[in-house]
């Protein structure tokens, strides 16, 4: 009895602890209702037809800070459409599109050329990109991708996973083990964790302890620990351990869930970015200083070998080392049928002089200018077609040069610019000079014009984007800058395409410059989103300048449907009838118009032309 007495003692002593955790989590639950973090949620636009990426989600790999990295703001179908075609893009920052605009990221050039080849399926391509994280976050992520039923999922990642949050080399870091820091992951999902969480940031924010430097350039300075990584470390080799494990689990879950996965190689500037500003750099930097002189020597096979071996003996691990590559050709070997490996380093390589990726095709050490987002999305492209997913056929031959997609994003001089003070901005920071020799570009910088004041603005975070192109377009068009205000109207309505508004405005700045075909497509955007008596109204103009008269009949029509009381829509209504031959249409249109506003001034004129008595 007493055997059994102690038994039952013990089992409720083992119980308890989870017991009381379940109580808490619980209560946790019911009080703090709106204290989940899914990935995704519904936009605060189109009545829940629209998700989009969770502002706070990075919260989970950045516990108790007040303010973590922000996914871009893309939207996507709540409901997959029957002929959907949705690509996830998981990644860092590169993947995220910075330093420019999300506008500018490779996800937005490679959804409009995969539409092209895609004639007929509705084209969702969805980045997910956050700076400062890793394969941690992309592997927690994962789960919830894979339930929003995506045709393909794109990897670009590897250059944060030593500085990047819970990385073997950041301050934001809580174990050692790759397993055990996984499991924090997965502890993040808990409410009552979350809870604390948002305790400790609170209370950081209100003390010196958890402030971030305002000077400082980006997240990832903020949150990177300065710590030397050699290449023989125990850090070292746990960053390549936790890159692979964590690569290979999202290739078993792709495989299981039967989606595609095409995961690339991480090409970086190793031919213009010197070793990053470490005392513990000499072998780096002699390295360096080699291939500069074998390249000077014309020898570009030399050169290139010493070069990624500076890169590679970096202590500073802003950029991934070569053997990440060797992981990632390795994981997809060992993968069944439905992993692609795509070759992005032998791409820049191939694009790159003397075979050398530098500022050619990088802004900095990885983030790529404008030639390197088009190659990201040209690689990824030519391999989704050359092993496209189950069930997909492309047509190729109707893929535009990636040029032309790229005006038809419409990344403007304006987002250049906006790109150019955030670079300028990171490369006054450690770790691209010493600490000792840091300065603020922000705090010194003085703006030059009206649309640098704005872009100087934008990229310290004190304006937000869109509010600064719809100023700058306004600004634009006053002055009598049509092309440029155009190109900032379309930028934001492709950004913004689930709202009317930039859709009107864009087409209303084609209409006033006369390129009426390409306002007629922004009205019908608008139309499709919230019809008005003024949209159609201005539809049916542009089909009257073409001479179309039962279009701008149908047009007028709807208006008149709209708007039974404007006095402008019955008197077009009653020409568009009289000019397509419905004359007692007109005469009761006219007769409509005489009744509502009898004191229109071009009244009397048309009671006189339809043979109306006035």
């Amino acid at each position: 009895m007493t055997s059994k007495r102690s038994r039952g003692f013990a089992i409720v002593a083992l119980a308890l602890p989870f017991l009381l955790f379940g109580v808490i989590e619980g209560a946790t639950r019911l009080l703090w209702t709106d204290g989940a973090m899914p990935l995704f949620i519904p936009s605060a636009a189109g009545n829940g037809a629209w998700l989009m990426p969770n502002p706070v989600v990075a919260a989970r790999w950045f516990p108790g800070e007040a303010s973590p990295p922000a996914p871009n703001p893309e939207f996507f179908r709540a409901q997959k459409s029957p002929n959907g075609f949705r690509v996830f893009v998981l990644g860092e920052s590169s993947a995220q599109g910075f330093p420019y605009p999300r506008t500018g990221s490779f996800a937005r050039l490679l959804d409009a050329a995969l539409t092209d080849a895609l004639p007929g399926r509705d084209v969702e391509v969805i980045t997910l990109g956050i700076a400062a994280t890793n394969s941690y976050a992309m592997l927690d992520v994962l789960p919830e991708v894979i339930a929003q039923h995506p045709d393909a999922v794109l990897y670009y990642g590897g250059h944060n996973e030593y500085v990047g949050a819970l990385g073997a080399g950041a301050s934001i870091r809580l174990s050692a083990s790759p397993a055990l820091t996984r499991f924090f992951v997965r502890l993040q999902h808990l409410r009552s964790v979350r809870a604390l969480n948002r305790f400790v940031a609170q209370r950081r924010a209100r003390g010196a302890a958890g402030a971030i430097d305002p000077a400082a350039a980006s997240f990832m300075e903020s949150v990177t620990s300065g710590k030397e990584v050699a290449s023989d470390s125990p850090e070292y080799r746990v960053g390549v351990e936790q890159f692979e494990q964590n690569l290979e689990r999202i290739v078993q879950s792709m495989v299981q869930a039967g989606a595609p996965l095409y995961v690339a190689s991480t090409p970086s500037n190793v031919r213009d970015q010197p070793p990053f500003a470490s005392a513990g750099n000499s072998a780096a930097r002699e390295a360096y200083r080699a291939a500069q002189g074998a390249l000077q020597a014309g020898d570009s096979v030399q050169a290139r070998t010493a070069f990624v071996r500076a890169r590679d003996l970096d202590v500073v691990r802003f950029r991934a080392p070569s053997v990440f590559d060797s992981v990632v050709r390795r994981v997809v070997q060992r993968a069944a049928a439905g992993v692609t490996y795509v070759p992005m380093v032998e791409a820049f390589a191939a694009q790159s002089v003397v075979g050398v990726p530098g500022r050619d095709l990088f802004l900095e050490h990885v983030h790529p200018n404008r030639d390197g987002v088009q190659l990201l999305a040209r690689t990824f492209l030519q391999a989704m077609i050359e092993t496209p997913p189950p069930g997909t056929t492309f047509e190729a031959a109707r893929v535009r040069p990636m040029v032309e997609y790229e005006r038809r994003v419409a990344v403007t001089p304006f987002d250049e610019r906006i790109a150019a003070h955030r670079v300028a901005a990171l490369g006054a920071r450690w770790p691209f000079v010493p600490l000792d020799s840091q300065g603020d570009y922000r705090g010194r910088y003085i703006p030059t014009g009206f649309a640098d004041s704005l872009a100087f603005l934008v990229a310290g975070g004190a304006r937000p984007w869109e509010f600064a192109k719809l100023e700058l377009a306004r600004r634009l068009e006053a002055g009598g800058n049509a092309a440029q205000a155009i190109q900032e109207y379309l930028g934001l309505a492709g950004d913004q395409f689930i709202f009317a508004e930039p859709h009107t405005l864009a087409g209303a700045a084609l209409f006033r410059a006369r390129r009426f075909a390409e306002a007629d497509s922004q009205f019908v955007q608008a139309m499709a989103i919230a019809p008005t008596a003024d949209l159609a109204v201005a539809r049916a103009r542009i089909a009257g300048d073409r001479q179309d008269w039962p279009a701008a009949l149908a047009m007028l029509d709807i208006a008149q449907k709209l708007d039974r009381s404007r006095a402008d829509v019955l008197y077009q209504l009653s020409l568009a009838q009289s000019l397509t031959g419905n004359l007692a249409g007109a005469q009761q249109t006219a007769r409509e118009l005489q009744r509502q506003h009898p004191q229109f001034p071009a009244l009397p004129q048309l009671l006189s032309v339809l043979g109306l008595p006035r």
